[in-house]
């Protein structure tokens, strides 16, 4: 491990922090398809009009209509909320070095997000606009940014 000369602080090397990113990233994507997969009603997905869907879907499925607003958090808004972080977590391990960049694409991300999510409003897209959808986008990239100042750019991790 390196030593940071100011504090003398261990630091992580760019290489593991980047790993770690990978890992994060591919983990809360992979755990909002898991959630639309076992909680959501699979018929209704985009992709299933041009892929065909695997027969075995509907056995695992347990189409779940909560009646919490902590459950309906979770089935409807927190699958889109861990593809944001995925997404932002993916831009800070291309361009973890390069602020300007980085600060560029995650905000031309959730820009192309937060527009996709908002064109539901028309009848011309798919799927049912939820303002929640927004919040759990704002929530998550605060946290995603939260956890870099903490962890990565003050050198604690």
């Amino acid at each position: 491990m390196e030593q940071n000369s100011e504090s003398g602080r261990k630091t992580i090397p760019q290489i593991k922090i980047k790993l770690i990113y990978c890992l994060i990233a591919l983990t809360a994507f992979i755990g909002g398809v898991l959630i639309y997969v076992f909680f959501r009603d699979t018929g209704s997905l985009v992709i299933f009009k041009y892929f065909p869907k695997p027969s075995f879907l509907e056995s695992l499925s347990a189409t779940a209509r909560p009646d919490t607003l902590l459950g309906h958090l979770f089935v409807f808004n927190l699958p889109h909320g861990l593809w944001c972080l995925s997404g932002l977590l993916v831009i800070r391990v291309i361009w973890l070095t390069n602020i300007k960049w980085r600060m560029i694409y995650a905000g031309i991300f959730l820009v192309v997000i937060s527009a996709l999510e908002i064109s539901q409003l028309s009848a011309k897209r798919n799927g049912v606009f939820d303002v929640l959808d927004l919040a759990s986008y704002g929530v998550f990239a605060f946290v995603e940014s939260l956890a870099y100042n903490k962890f990565i750019r003050r050198r604690i991790l």
